[in-house]
């Protein structure tokens, strides 16, 4: 089931993030969380420690990334 919430700032970052990296990443990452209990992601981000919430430029080695690509 698909959460009608607002994004939280720290959920709102990451989608950001991703928006910033690659245009059309942020829809995807706000699916991801918003589908919390198929993906993990809000989970993840809530205990991530906001200065780890930012994407490099080479991101598919950045710690965020991994660790939601992996929940």
């Amino acid at each position: 089931m698909t959460e009608h919430r607002p994004l939280t700032p720290k959920e709102q970052k990451v989608v950001d993030e991703f928006e910033t990296a690659r245009p059309g990443l942020g829809a995807i990452a706000e699916s991801n969380i918003r589908n919390n209990h198929v993906t993990g992601w809000a989970d993840i981000i809530a205990d991530t420690p906001e200065e780890e919430l930012v994407v490099r430029d080479d991101f598919r080695s950045n710690s965020m990334y991994k660790r939601l690509s992996d929940g």
